[in-house]
């Protein structure tokens, strides 16, 4: 399958043309590169489709708003608008914490984690993201925008009134910014601490190698399932060239004669640790082990990155919410303009901090930028 990209900016501007752009290479890029169709990738085509409606519908409805001066569109759009803005850019933001929760498990439960880390479960936890996002901004904006059938808002203006409660804008951006950053925080530090820590064990001497099992030294180190997924697809074989009782054991798919599922996951657990312990046994060269450093530090700066600009893109809107609630406090409106901009800007900057720090990512992009057919399935 070929697919050529030609994308026209629209006259709003390069930012929301950014936005279009880079999301729609993403989703693009799953699919016509099946090497990307993995369940670490699922959570960033969620991240991506929410940043796509963002840059479609949000940035486009708000440069018109903003070009107008007042509201154009009448009552019932404004309120529809509200919902989806506010309700897809919690969505991102919970996509965030997903993947960044994702590769915390991947880091600290390489052997237990990837045998639940499936699509359906995926898939479960992204619909639980979405449903939640849309279930706690749509009844907060739709319920204080009107009383006793009259709307409140003035006809030619559109905003949410709930900021007028101090009660209700803490209970909506607790859980849509506040909360999921210092989650955020929390995971970014250990998964640094930990990476540090391995680096540092990495350097010793290959005669102290024994008992560090390869997944450790690939998929574990960096926070990123990938590999693990790889080696549980594929088997060992292609990954170990010796002790073969181990690789059958390992290769073999489950039994389905009458199995239930938890004997299946016992048996495929088993199957893990035993190619877990064959990969222990022959240490991995220096080569390899330069590889794995540097693409930890990668990975972890990386999440750095994406961590300050989600909190430098995020906390001015959010931070000025607060105030005008509690300190009843008028806001300026170029303030409240440039603190949107930047929450805008996060979603065109996402896919370049986690879909560019993938090779695979990179090469796809280029070619479909190029108009040149994708690299072959593996």
């Amino acid at each position: 399958m070929f697919i050529c990209v030609r994308f026209i900016l629209p006259p709003q501007g390069g930012g929301c043309g950014v936005t279009v752009l880079g999301n729609s290479l993403v989703l693009l890029s799953v699919k016509v590169n099946r090497r990307l169709r993995t369940v670490n990738n699922y959570f960033l085509l969620s991240l991506a489709t929410a940043d796509l409606l963002v840059g479609t519908v949000s940035v486009n409805v708000y440069a018109l708003y903003a070009a107008c001066g007042s509201w154009p569109l009448g009552a019932a759009l404004c309120d529809l608008w509200l919902v989806v803005d506010h309700g897809v850019s919690a969505a991102a933001v919970l996509n965030l914490l997903l993947i960044s929760l994702d590769r915390f498990f991947c880091l600290t439960r390489p052997l237990s984690y990837p045998l639940r880390r499936t699509g359906k479960m995926a898939a479960l936890m992204i619909a639980l993201a979405w449903l939640l996002s849309f279930a706690l901004w749509t009844p907060a904006i739709l319920c204080w925008q009107r009383a006793g059938g009259e709307r409140l808002v003035p006809e030619p203006e559109c905003y949410p009134r709930l900021l007028a409660s101090p009660a209700v804008t803490l209970g909506t951006t607790l859980p849509a910014f506040f909360l999921p950053g210092l989650a955020m925080v929390g995971l970014y530090g250990h998964v640094s601490a930990t990476s540090r820590r391995r680096l540092s064990a990495r350097r010793r001497p290959p005669g102290d190698w024994v008992g560090t099992s390869a997944p450790s030294l690939r998929g574990e180190v960096t926070g990123d399932c990938s590999y693990l997924d790889r080696f549980r697809r594929n088997g060992a074989r292609a990954s170990i060239g010796s002790n073969s009782s181990e690789l059958t054991a390992f290769s073999a798919p489950p039994s389905c004669t009458g199995k239930n599922h938890h004997d299946d996951n016992s048996a495929r657990s088993r199957r893990y640790q035993a190619a877990s312990a064959a990969l222990s046994a022959s240490p991995a060269p220096s080569s390899a082990r330069r590889r794995v450093a540097v693409r930890e530090r990668r990975v972890t700066r990386t999440i750095l990155t994406i961590l300050l600009t989600f909190i430098l893109t995020r906390a001015p809107h959010n931070a000025m919410a607060l105030v005008a609630a509690f300190c009843h406090v008028r806001i300026p409106d170029f303030l409240w303009q440039a603190g949107l901009w930047l929450v805008y800007v996060n979603s065109a900057v996402d896919p370049a901090c986690y879909a560019l720090c993938s090779p695979t990512f990179r090469s796809t992009f280029r070619r479909l930028l190029l108009c040149r057919r994708p690299d072959p399935p593996m």
